[in-house]
């Protein structure tokens, strides 16, 4: 099925946009910091989640590895995973203040800067640079100790960094995300 708009159309809407913006209501501020909140909360305890499962895992690998450099890669997994633990939990969702109008949108703009800020690429950097080098160690030691397994390493590594290498463009998604919400929000508010 064709798209309504065309792509001179798509440009001139936008230039429409720009020039006079939606308002926006507090009914709505609220609504979309619902969501915000909501979303970030969500996706704070799938992380957290995911990483409890890490460490349990690693956790169990480190008792039951031979090899030294094994457990290396999991003690390394452990603390990388438990720093994403933290990193997430520094930034938990906070909740809409119930003050006047001003208030509301000055709260939402700083939520919308932190999450933003969040998933740029230092912040990126922050809970995910220290998570890869524990499981490449382990596996690196569980092929080398048993390398009937090599093959099956070598697929699981692919896959590790294939995940980790998709994660990053994702959170630049994001960050552009709460980005164009700032950007309508400040064209709201000047209007």
């Amino acid at each position: 099925m064709r798209s309504d708009y065309l792509p001179d159309d798509l440009k001139r809407l936008w230039k429409e946009l720009a020039s006079n913006p939606v308002r926006i209501s507090p009914d709505d501020l609220r609504r979309e910091a619902r969501k915000l909140w909501a979303g970030v909360r969500l996706r704070n305890w799938f992380v957290v989640g995911v990483c409890c499962i890490i460490i349990a895992a690693y956790g169990v690998f480190f008792f039951a590895s031979k090899t030294a450099l094994e457990r290396i890669g999991s003690v390394l997994s452990i603390a990388g995973a438990a720093n994403v633990i933290v990193q997430f939990l520094k930034r938990p969702a906070r909740t809409m203040p119930d003050f006047a109008a001003i208030e509301c949108i000055r709260f939402y703009r700083a939520e919308l800067q932190r999450q933003r800020d969040f998933h740029r690429g230092r912040g990126v950097g922050s809970w995910l640079l220290p998570l890869l080098p524990g499981p490449i160690i382990f596996n690196v030691a569980f092929a080398l100790d048993r390398p009937m397994f090599a093959p099956l390493v070598k697929l699981q590594m692919a896959g590790f960094l294939m995940a980790a290498a998709i994660v990053v463009p994702l959170n630049l998604r994001l960050a552009r995300k709460y980005q164009r919400r700032l950007d309508a929000l400040d064209a709201a508010q000047n209007q």
